[in-house]
């Protein structure tokens, strides 16, 4: 006996550890109205130890994705939603997952080469902050490992519709990285965030960017490292015996 009930074969598209909570560059004032901010906020559970290892207002922190399949870790996909904030579709502008009224059916563009524009007819999006792009939107969505976040096992994660600076070059590392060593998984790569001015003219306003590096450097390792020392030493302490 395996001590589990025989299930069938579950395929690898999920992450194995389970979400813990999120990363934010964005909060309300104190007139509930959004505002951007240039430093990780986390929430949930466990934001607590994530303050606890970075403090209140961190620029940088260290983080380790668990998989190399950009569509666990690193995911990019448009994303249309109605006036009330509800999923419409999504997908990768070949394959989407469309809401039909009752549930979400697949559909490609193979077959229906105009869908994305009549999704867009079929459910009018007012509020779209991107009118040129008729409701679509561009999300990318990390999920990562924090090793420095201690007392807790699993992903954070982190999304961004940054589509002028910060999804372009989070996107071009993941996939250099990938290209050039064949893998990104238990890579230590710093995500940072800092503000930046518009280069319009006449326009002085500033937004977050935010930025993915590889880091390996001696003081990066060190700071894992000494993160995953009590684990390494309560996994070596434990004879099996319990």
């Amino acid at each position: 006996m395996k001590g589990r009930i025989k299930r069938p074969e579950v395929q690898q598209s999920r992450l194995i550890l389970p979400r813990v909570g999120q990363i934010k560059i964005g909060m309300k004032n104190a007139n509930g109205y959004p505002q951007s901010v240039d430093y990780f906020i986390p929430t949930g559970k466990y934001a607590g130890l994530f303050m606890q290892a970075y403090g209140e207002k961190p620029q940088t922190i260290q983080i380790v994705f668990p998989d190399d399949d950009p569509a666990k870790v690193c995911n990019e996909r448009y994303e249309y939603r109605d006036d009330d904030g509800r999923l419409i579709a999504a997908g990768d502008g070949d394959t989407f997952q469309v809401w039909d009224g009752k549930k979400y059916e697949t559909l490609t563009t193979e077959k229906y080469p105009n869908l994305m524009q009549s999704i867009t007819k079929r459910y009018p999006n007012k509020k779209s902050r991107q009118p040129d792009c008729d409701g679509w939107e561009v999300t990318l969505t990390l999920n990562f490992i924090v090793p420095l976040v201690r007392g807790v096992a699993g992903v954070w994660q982190f999304a961004t519709k940054g589509t002028a600076s910060t999804i372009p070059q989070i996107r071009e590392t993941f996939d250099g990285m990938l290209a050039e060593r064949g893998f990104c998984k238990g890579i230590i790569f710093d995500l940072n965030v800092q503000f930046a001015t518009t280069q319009k003219p006449g326009d002085r306003s500033r937004f977050p960017v935010v930025s993915l590096v590889p880091n390996e450097s001696a003081d990066n390792v060190l700071k894992v490292r000494k993160a995953w020392e009590p684990v390494k030493e309560l996994e070596g302490g434990h004879d099996g015996n319990n």
